[in-house]
């Protein structure tokens, strides 16, 4: 053999072993970096100087990219907020009731000074009794006590004229002396009674009663001035602007521009790229440690690996699709980063592979959308993006660990938008960031968007998995095993004894298979279909014999065998027509292996004279090839033998149990599948548990045995 048909002879071999060959291994990660390189490259920091404020440049920089001036932004902002004057509000109840009571006082005044069986002095004493005139001194109470009523109404008409003037003008408590000086010049000047010590006592009860009622409105004056903030248009450094010329000096201005550019710190051009590389590495072999440690049967099995990796380059690419499109104005101070559909790929990976697999996937995700969506040219991540998208992931990753059917991937969908919106809420407040209502809004809505846009990209992408990956997810299973399939249908309709017969063992099958950590929804919709075959010859089955004779009685053993053993067959061909995934055929298939049908045997050989070889009576097989094949095998003839016993306890059924599970295992139907003794202990114990439940009101106690023989001689 020459050494190129050597080589194309190794590489055939190679090919047609790839599904665990380590070789295809490693091209598989490379091409995942590759990828990863190729979609993060224009990411990478551009050149920079080493250039400080208040220096002379050394070289002319123009700038490399179109970027928001922030800094010269958040002046304009400022210098706008600082044209807004403080706002005021005029609180008009302090004004009604401050004139209601100047106006009370007046009232009780003139009770007393109306009342002619009074003394002047009684009149005085009367006065000094009114809390309301309790401002008032000595020299004020002997002067009114002396007025007459028409002088006390002069004082009464001109008091509340003036207080009714300087409150509506609005009396601010930084103000209040002008107040009190404005009243005392209308009252100085009102002509309606020139006599001075009326217009004394007006100014004395006037000034009273002024009180402030014009406050600061925190609120309108934060309104208004965000509102002028709102309305500042970003300063914008275009591309290949110029920003400083060579000799120029770099005043704060200028430095600020470099900063924004990304053009500050000297680093030498080669090292982003090798950076890069040095990033990539690194999650590269993150990942293929923890799936060494977390998911060995990966790096058994290279289609799984595939079926990651293409979820990964799925993912990314997503992203980075995202961060080309622009949304808004400006590019870069759009927050597009949170429609990022991290929790798309975390979802997937969570229906076709594992929780654990799909949260590490998340925070490799999350830092690839740091990446893309940085907006600060000085640094190369910007983790508001990531760390919204790992809570985000991470809740999409719990919420779709348990769903029973398709739709509830959108359920899924709304906690991770739920979690997106609380994640940028948290960004917001901790870095104490400027929002509007409207930038609020829309930072917010993009996030929820995010979320939902991740779900409807799973329920797209997921049937093309299942079917070019062949992968049985719990959503699929779980439509498999709705009632209304149309197998399940006929299954309950023409053999309803073989439906019961296959629910039971379906509940069998799902707690064993589910106390040694198999697929326990597997085996439970595998046992659903496992005997559908049996729909094609019902009668011929003892579950389906209700109220007629058993037609085997009446045909010979060896016609009766070939009804039978056809059934798995049958069942296959039904199946294959319903295009019902490979693994629940793999079930109806494998769930009898090469077992003896050892009643048909046992009477051919007795009403023959020639001795007849066991392979005739036996199934053609395969033996049960995985766990949740073989488990559903010992279900169907653990409920079978167990439903077959007249008078059940749970000695006699934890000793069928045994001896069914031990015969399996002498006949060596067991040899092809994984399980092991102690998993096949705990099956045998995890069965027992269920068949108590199930059979409880059959079981007789031997303390009940003659009262349950009592209840069945009466019933009969």
């Amino acid at each position: 053999m020459g050494k190129k048909q050597k080589v194309k002879w190794n590489m055939v071999k190679m090919m047609e072993g790839w599904g665990n060959h380590p070789s295809i291994r490693f091209f598989m990660y490379i091409g995942l970096g590759i990828i990863m390189y190729l979609l993060l490259i224009g990411q990478v920091i551009p050149e920079t100087y080493e250039l400080k404020e208040g220096q002379i440049s050394q070289v002319t920089l123009t700038s490399p990219i179109r970027v928001e001036n922030q800094w010269a932004t958040e002046l304009a902002k400022d210098k706008a907020a600082k044209s807004v004057p403080d706002q005021y509000t005029k609180d008009q109840n302090i004004v009604n009731d401050q004139i209601s009571r100047l106006e009370q006082m007046f009232t009780d005044i003139l009770t007393i000074a109306e009342n002619k069986d009074l003394s002047k002095e009684e009149k005085e004493a009367a006065l000094r009794d009114l809390t309301s005139l309790s401002f008032l001194d000595d020299a004020l109470f002997k002067e009114l006590s002396s007025l007459n009523v028409e002088k006390i109404k002069n004082i009464q008409y001109i008091s509340k004229s003036t207080l009714d003037i300087v409150m509506n003008d609005g009396v601010n408590i930084k103000k209040l002396n002008e107040a009190f000086e404005e009243a005392a010049q209308i009252i100085q000047n009102n002509p309606f009674d020139n006599e001075d010590r009326i217009k004394h006592l007006a100014n004395e009860m006037t000034k009273y009663f002024i009180k402030p009622n014009v406050f600061y409105n925190s609120d309108q004056t934060s309104l208004l001035r965000e509102k002028a903030k709102s309305e500042v248009e970003p300063v914008i450094i275009k591309k290949d602007e110029l920003i400083v010329k060579q000799g120029q000096y770099i005043d704060k201005e200028i430095y600020e521009k470099l900063k924004a550019a990304g053009l500050l710190k000297d680093t030498s051009t080669l090292w982003p790229y090798f950076g890069l590389l040095l990033f990539i590495l690194l999650i590269l072999l993150l990942l293929f440690f923890s799936i060494e440690r977390m998911n060995p049967f990966l790096h058994q099995d290279n289609r799984a690996l595939l079926l990651l990796f293409t979820i990964f380059i799925l993912t990314f690419s997503s992203i980075s699709i995202l961060g080309l499109i622009g949304l808004g104005k400006d590019l870069l101070t759009s927050p597009k980063g949170y429609l990022a559909p991290v929790a798309f790929g975390v979802m997937l990976i969570t229906l076709l592979i594992n929780m654990k697999m799909a949260i590490l996937s998340g925070v490799i995700f999350s830092i690839f959308t740091s990446m893309i969506f940085s907006t600060d040219q000085s640094f190369i991540f910007d983790f508001r993006y990531g760390f919204v998208a790992l809570i985000g992931s991470a809740a999409g990753a719990f919420a779709i660990g348990r769903i029973k059917q398709r739709s509830a991937i959108l359920k899924a969908g709304l906690v991770v938008s739920l979690f997106n919106v609380i994640g940028i809420a948290v960004i917001v407040m901790l870095t104490s960031q400027s929002y509007s209502l409207r930038q609020m809004f829309a930072t917010l809505s993009y996030g929820a968007i995010g979320g939902f846009f991740s779900s409807v990209l799973t329920i797209g992408f997921l049937p093309f998995f299942e079917a070019v990956f062949g992968i049985l997810s719990p959503t699929r299973l779980i439509e498999l095993s709705n009632p209304n399939h149309p197998l399940l249908r006929k299954l309950l309709i023409e053999t309803p004894g073989t439906y019961h017969h296959s629910v039971i063992v379906g509940n069998l099958a799902e707690a064993a298979a589910e106390a040694i950590n198999a697929n326990g929804l597997l085996a439970r919709v595998g046992a659903y279909y496992h005997d559908l075959g049996k729909t094609k010859r019902p009668s011929f089955f003892i579950e389906n014999q209700l109220n007629m004779e058993n037609p085997h009685d009446k045909i010979s053993p060896s016609l009766s065998k070939n009804i039978i053993l056809a059934h798995p067959k049958d069942g296959v061909e039904m199946l294959k027509v319903y295009k019902i995934p490979n693994a629940i055929q793999d079930i109806a298939e494998q769930h009898h292996g090469t077992s003896l049908l050892k009643y048909f045997y046992h009477k051919a050989s007795k009403d023959s004279e020639q001795p007849i070889p066991e392979v005739e009576y036996r199934y053609p097989g395969p033996k049960p090839q995985f766990k949740e094949a073989a488990i559903v095998g010992i279900a169907d003839s653990v409920e079978a033998a167990v439903r077959s016993i007249k008078h059940p306890t749970n000695e006699i059924i934890e000793e069928m149990v045994r001896k069914i599970i031990k015969s399996k295992l002498d006949d060596g139907q067991l040899n092809e599948c994984d399980l092991t003794l102690k998993e096949l202990e705990i099956i045998a114990i995890s069965m027992l548990e269920t068949l108590k439940g199930i059979f409880h009101s059959r079981i007789e106690y031997p303390d009940d045995k003659d009262l349950e023989e009592t209840k069945g001689a009466r019933s009969s």
